[in-house]
């Protein structure tokens, strides 16, 4: 074991991650506050993919204070990356993540559908029988269906979460997004409808700042 601290303490050293004063080593300003928001951030965004070659990939972003950290796994989650980025930055990097569309002229209205109706889409991608009792569809339900048998039902998440005063995770909300190669759809739940709309970086901007921002000004103004 002290062969094993030996070794790691001098790769750190020699990585620029360790500095060693006072007879101490310690963990240099950068690594000790990135370390701090992983542990103690109020609010975090996770976002998930599923892959073109099978695999997942995520990115995650912890807010405290006036900073938010970017998290994100590379090479099948063995590498992982951080940076300090702008609470503008966040809502154009998801968009980017769930290949989401660049038009944000407002011009589609989406729609709503039920759970059964959701549910009844999905099933009939993998049930014959569903498929023939399948209402007819017009216009963006059906551009919708589309994009589901394209991408044979697969759909991504972004989960919001916030911490409990012990820093257990607890969600907060989770919004669904299609896995097409491009121009994907929203799929949020309010009340007891599913509101599909076409993803946009506004439409996403607006999702972050009722989930996160306004979340992080009610605990700091105490409204």
């Amino acid at each position: 074991m002290d062969l094993l601290l030996q070794i790691t303490t001098r790769s750190l050293l020699s990585k620029n991650l360790l500095v060693y004063e006072n007879h101490k080593f310690m963990l240099v300003k950068e690594l000790a506050e990135i370390i701090s928001m992983l542990n103690y951030s109020e609010q975090s965004i996770k976002a998930s993919r599923h892959g073109f070659n099978g695999s997942e990939e995520s990115v995650s972003f912890h807010f405290e204070g006036d900073k938010i950290l970017q998290h994100s796994l590379l090479y099948d989650e063995q590498v992982h990356v951080f940076e300090q980025v702008s609470g503008e930055a966040v809502a154009e990097l998801i968009s980017d993540f769930y290949r989401l569309s660049n038009n944000n002229n407002g011009s589609r209205r989406g729609f709503e559908l039920s759970q059964a109706e959701l549910e009844q889409l999905l099933d009939s991608l993998e049930n014959n029988q569903q498929l023939f009792e399948l209402p007819v569809m017009h216009g963006e339900k059906q551009e919708f269906y589309e994009t589901l048998k394209r991408t044979k039902g697969l759909v991504n998440t972004l989960l919001f979460m916030e911490f409990t005063e012990q820093k257990e995770p607890v969600a907060k909300n989770v919004v669904l997004f299609t896995n097409d190669n491009k121009n994907n759809w929203i799929i949020e739940k309010v009340d007891d409808v599913f509101q599909i709309n076409h993803g946009t970086s506004i439409k996403v901007e607006q999702l972050i700042r009722e989930n996160v921002i306004e979340s992080l000004e009610k605990v700091k103004y105490g409204k």
